[in-house]
């Protein structure tokens, strides 16, 4: 058997479900998918490749949390084969939620999944990204996070404009556990490094945080989006969360990455290893940067990055 019978497949963003959908073409021969939200989201989900969708009903004001309920017991009537979902903070909880239900485990961050004598296969990264794992899922439904650069690097078949059948999920009662005690504002940075072509990657090798237009401007001239690592993010708060690469950050396959004051640590550079070509500038030259990198300046940034954004720039 070269593929599976039903894959449901279930993401936030109505406009995930084109490459949702095209995963689970490959490994099974029929895609439903399964979507929690407004009837207004859900007709956008209808065209995006699936032969059917699912709709679990979600107010206003309603937690998601609440509505995953009603996926457990769908998966439990219809038994799909495969549940493959994007990975986010509230999809990681239903996969693990819809897993503990169905007795199976969940493979998370998927780099590959496919079908091999029968079973499911899925890659994904271990032992902090310095090696590769890849899974036989031989429960009776796998249950798969399908990481962010399988989504983005997922060929989609051209929109035929066909609309899958929609029906709705009813309703769980079982309590979700969750309780709403307050709604803020959450301000996200707009930045899809996964998509950028080139990417130029800051370290703690940047003494303070105005030296960042250093970088900015080296950037610039790339044509490249702006990283970092960890400690620049969460430790000293100089870049969003959305900034940091790394194996619990964002993995990337750019053209070009070009590390900048990073040491090397594998803990970041698994983040950017797939990379066409890795060009490194740090004063340090036993700094583990140069080890993966193809080019390397050995140099205090201060004085290389100037210099090659002027070069760059004549």
């Amino acid at each position: 058997m070269s593929t599976f019978g039903t894959v449901w497949v279930m993401g936030e963003d109505p406009e995930s479900y084109a490459a949702l959908c095209a995963v689970g073409r490959r490994v099974g021969e029929r895609v439903e998918a399964v979507f929690i939200g407004t009837a207004a989201d859900a007709s956008r989900v209808q065209a995006q490749g699936a032969d059917a969708v699912h709709v679990v009903s979600k107010e206003e004001n309603a937690l998601y949390e609440d509505c995953i309920g009603a996926v457990i017991e769908g998966v439990k009537e219809h038994r799909p084969d495969v549940v493959l979902l994007s990975t986010s903070k509230r999809l990681r909880l239903a996969g693990a939620c819809i897993a503990a239900a169905v007795g199976s485990r969940v493979v998370n961050d998927a780099s590959r999944v496919w079908v091999e004598d029968g079973t499911l296969l899925a890659e994904h990264l271990v032992y902090g990204g310095s090696a590769l794992s890849v899974e036989r899922v031989r429960a009776a439904t796998a249950v798969v996070l399908v990481g962010d650069a399988l989504l983005l690097n997922e060929p989609v078949p051209e929109a035929t404009g066909a609309e899958a059948a929609l029906d709705e999920l009813p309703a769980s009662a079982a309590a979700s556990g969750c309780t709403l005690v307050e709604r803020r504002p959450r301000t996200v940075e707009a930045v899809n490094l996964v998509a950028a072509k080139r990417v130029v990657s800051v370290g703690r090798g940047i003494a303070q945080q105005e030296d960042l237009q250093l970088v900015e401007q080296l950037a610039h001239v790339l044509e490249a989006e702006v990283g970092c690592t960890r400690p620049i993010a969460e430790g000293v708060n100089w870049m969003s969360r959305e900034r940091y690469i790394g194996v619990s950050g964002v993995m990337l396959k750019p053209d070009m990455f070009v590390a900048v004051g990073v040491s090397g640590q594998v803990q970041h550079m698994v983040g950017a290893n797939r990379a066409k070509t890795i060009i490194a500038i740090n004063k340090d030259k036993n700094a583990p940067v140069f080890k993966q990198a193809d080019y390397g300046i050995v140099g205090d940034l201060y004085d290389v990055v100037p210099q090659l954004v002027a070069a760059l720039e004549a």
